[in-house]
């Protein structure tokens, strides 16, 4: 497999719907830890705590940090409207790593 930093020169078209000349596509196209946090959660899990998930997912470009306010663009979100639009604070940060 490529690595990030090559494979996000090929892959942001893909990516990313918006105009490819903006902040958000330049810092996905070049893995910027500075650019303007673009993040996919690839899985919701539940915790104990009701109504809290942990989500898993990958950084493309920024950082996350805890409290960090996001907004989270659903399955069912339109460009331009307010369906399936939320504005949320990370409660909490984990990483998690393989065993190799």
């Amino acid at each position: 497999l490529p690595s990030p930093v090559t494979a996000q020169k090929y892959r942001t078209e893909l990516l990313y719907e918006g105009p490819m000349d903006d902040k958000c596509a330049v810092g996905t196209r070049n893995c910027d830890p500075k650019g303007e946090l673009m993040m996919y959660i690839s899985k919701m899990v539940p915790t104990s705590d009701k109504g809290r998930f942990y989500a898993f997912g990958r950084v493309f470009s920024g950082t996350v940090a805890t409290g960090q306010k996001v907004r989270i663009m659903g399955p069912n979100y339109v460009p331009g409207s307010k369906v399936d639009l939320y504005e949320k604070s990370i409660q909490r940060t984990i990483l998690m790593m393989g065993r190799y």
